[in-house]
């Protein structure tokens, strides 16, 4: 019974989590359309270049300690007013650390309009500290609906200021001004929907406890953090003005499918695998099923992104953004294997076992970072060909951990993903092979290639008896059978 109960939260938290995502990107994707006719490429250059700065500061002001709490079996209100007091001290520290080195780092990039943007923005960091209690506690308790409903209103928020300030001309602020009301209406959405408050106490004994396990995750995050916001400092630097843009849209657009999917699975898949911490069986047969159902779901839908990438940024952004259709087709390769590496990560930690996941997470981040500069060496192609091998390194390193921790190592994984990738692959090379020959306009290529990918794909994978469809047919069945009870 108590099986079943969680197998029903974890599928419906799947679902409302995946609404809450796909609406939220939607309407960011929607915007940035729109912002990115009205912008240059420069424009989103001067946000790309702050990145780093921010999700540095944002990572110490949470400590780890959300990731702690989700993974603890019964915080107390102790527990939690300690985080509430932790965020908000160093989020105020942190934005005057911004703000001191704001100029140092306009000087850095040669751009003075850099030096207020930071100040402003940064501001952001003590608007999120107010909410990160409240959403870790949601999270937790797999309440998705309220957090779909959060995510979505402070989206939309954002681009009802961002697209008229674009229009009357301010740039780069309509991006800064969009990130700093996103941010205030999600923290009024999520005081609103959590009853929590916190009261006027803190523990020290409580901290250390948490701080054992969120310790560990503070340090994996800042080397995972730095990493990634390494792609952007270094083009933003190395490279002529609007190449960083170009890779921010690229960035964007890849995230949409590879990020959405990987944060839905993190959300749902984390809170599900902690709570079957202490019996390894289910542990290991929920994780294969989440890696059959996603590899069904995401090796097809990047294998069509990279076989459409051009007329599909051409089309959405305008030819003055075709330059991003090659870095995109790369990240493309890279989120092949993206939500399977974030599956795996998720049961180390759910394990609770932070000095392994600190351990592999510094390794993959160390190895990463010496590609990216010898990659860098080859022009910004060689770097992002370098970030995509990284992606599959991790995945060996993942796989080599788990196969002592659950017995699920690299060779069981690919057995289970593999025929989906056969599929996926061939019903591309087909769909290629198509668009070849096809002599029409490029924008009806791609339509073709999408109606025809698709159907290859699902008739493939049901002549074959891929098990992810079967997984995603006994979902809609039982929500029918659900509905007409």
């Amino acid at each position: 019974m108590v099986e079943d109960n969680l197998k029903d939260r974890t599928v419906f938290g799947m679902m409302w989590s995946a609404v809450g995502k796909v609406g939220t990107l939607t309407i960011n994707f929607l915007s940035n359309l729109v912002l990115a006719r009205l912008l240059m490429p420069e424009d989103f250059d001067c946000i790309g270049m702050l990145a780093i700065f921010l999700a540095v500061s944002n990572i110490f002001i949470q400590g780890g300690l959300g990731a702690a709490l989700i993974q603890k079996k019964n915080p107390t209100h102790l527990d939690y007013s300690t985080v509430f007091y932790w965020n908000l001290v160093f989020a105020a520290l942190f934005y005057l650390i911004l703000f001191a080195i704001a100029p140092s780092v306009a000087r850095f990039y040669g751009l003075p309009i850099l030096q207020p943007m930071l100040r402003v923005q940064s501001s952001v960091l003590i608007i999120q500290s107010f909410a990160i209690v409240q959403y870790t506690q949601l999270q937790k308790r797999m309440d998705f609906r309220s957090l779909a409903i959060r995510n979505m209103a402070a989206a939309f928020a954002g681009t009802l200021i961002a697209i008229p300030m674009a229009l009357r001309g301010f740039g780069a602020w309509s991006l800064v001004a969009s990130a700093i009301i996103a941010a205030v209406v999600n923290v009024l959405l999520l005081w609103k929907m959590s009853s929590w408050r916190p009261t006027l106490e803190f523990s020290m004994v409580s901290l250390k406890q948490l701080f054992s396990f969120g310790g560990l995750m503070l340090l994996s995050s800042l080397a995972e953090t730095l990493y990634t916001n390494l792609q952007g400092l270094i083009i933003g630097k190395k490279f002529p003005a609007g190449n960083l843009g170009y890779y921010m849209q690229a960035k964007k657009l890849e995230e949409v499918p590879v990020t959405g999917l990987s944060s839905i699975v993190n959300d749902v898949t984390f809170p599900a695998f902690a709570s079957l911490q202490d019996d390894s069986e289910r542990l290991l047969a929920g994780m294969r099923r989440s890696t059959k159902a996603l590899a069904f779901v995401n090796f097809p839908m990047m294998i069509l992104l990279i076989i459409i990438a051009l007329p599909l940024i051409t089309l959405l952004y305008s030819a003055k953004w075709e330059t991003s259709a090659p870095y995109f087709q790369i990240l493309c390769i890279s989120g092949l294997i993206y939500t399977i590496n974030t599956l795996n990560t998720n049961v180390i930690k759910a394990l609770g076992k932070g000095k392994i996941y600190f351990i592999i997470q510094i390794t993959k981040r160390v190895i990463g970072i010496g590609l990216i500069f010898a990659g860098v060496r080859y022009g910004i192609y060689g770097l992002l060909w370098a970030v995509a091998s990284v992606a599959y390194i991790t995945f060996i390193i993942n796989g080599l951990v788990n196969k002592k921790l659950i017995n699920y190592g690299v060779f069981r994984q690919l057995g289970d993903v593999g025929p989906c990738f056969i599929v996926a692959a061939l019903a591309g090379a087909l769909t290629y092979g198509l668009g070849s020959v096809l002599h029409i306009h490029l924008y009806l290529v791609m339509l073709v290639q999408i109606i025809v990918y698709a159907a290859l794909y699902l008739l493939l994978a049901k002549l074959l008896k891929i098990e992810g469809l079967q997984t995603y047919t006994d979902i809609v069945t039982n929500l029918i059978h659900r509905k007409n009870r």
